[in-house]
């Protein structure tokens, strides 16, 4: 098949209908934002994976993710630091090559801190065979559905991302905006080690815990430190566990992420 007419071909199965036109399909995903493996551990083990079917977009190297990988518990994508200063790499193409070393398989992308330009974009599909990204950010906007980027990645939008629910200080409880995640639309959940470990109340209150730590010091944090500093009240771990309980009330599907992909590509 050309180049032309496979694109002609992902256009037309991306304007058909699908699922998500007529329900909530969710997407449970996970930026690992360098948490320590004890952070990792915590959330894993609060978290029913095998009904997630949870992406993870890796940052580092860890011998918990890399167990429920072996597992087939999750699905690993990369989350590539293309910011000055990143312990990925001084280049687009040494970030990229240092997240694919923790995630070789990985077929999805999420830039730390949404960065996407056509360079990084060109370079992830062309050179290295990425297939789809998520680097728009919503908050609980209605009928979202996936959609081709100029450089034929598939893009696939975030419903509800746990810094920006307390960034737009909505509350500590998803009841207000039940509506929204019961529409039809595809619903991409993203979250992060450090906030469910800690069940993140604020922003500013886990913003003072990361700036009382060195670098070295965040990507050693203990089961103590955890213990020590995750708040009893409700916050951000709740926050989630309520939209995987309310998917499940509901019957909503679940997809993976890598599953959206396989279900809007075609055979090259």
């Amino acid at each position: 098949m050309d180049t032309d007419n496979r694109m002609t071909k992902l256009l037309e199965l991306a304007a058909a209908p699908h699922e998500w036109d007529e329900r909530p399909v969710f997407c449970f995903t996970s930026d690992i934002d360098w948490a320590s493996e004890d952070v990792i551990e915590d959330y894993f083990g609060r978290l029913p994976l095998d009904l997630l079917k949870l992406t993870v977009f890796v940052t580092h190297h860890s011998e918990v993710i890399a167990r429920e990988y072996e597992h087939g518990r999750l699905r690993r994508g990369i989350h590539p630091n293309f910011l000055p200063g990143s312990s990925h790499g001084d280049s687009f193409r040494e970030v990229i090559e240092t997240c694919l070393s923790f995630a070789p398989e990985a077929i999805c992308t999420r830039s730390h801190r949404a960065f996407d330009v056509t360079d990084t974009a060109h370079m992830l599909y062309n050179e290295f065979h990425l297939k789809c990204c998520s680097n728009v950010f919503t908050t609980l906007a209605p009928h979202i559905r996936p959609f081709w980027i100029e450089s034929k990645l598939l893009q696939v939008p975030i419903f509800f991302e746990d810094g920006s629910f307390l960034y737009n200080d909505l509350g500590l409880s998803i009841e207000p905006y039940r509506k929204y995640f019961t529409a039809p639309g595809l619903k991409v959940i993203s979250f992060h080690p450090m906030n469910m470990a800690f069940n993140t109340p604020c922003i500013p209150w886990m913003r003072q815990i990361k700036d009382s730590m060195s670098r070295e010091q965040f990507n050693h944090i203990d089961a103590e430190m955890i213990e020590q500093c995750r708040n009893r009240e409700r916050g951000a771990f709740n926050i989630v566990t309520d939209i995987i309980d309310l998917a499940q009330q509901i019957q909503a599907p679940i997809m993976s992420m890598e599953e959206i992909y396989e279900e809007l590509s075609v055979v090259s």
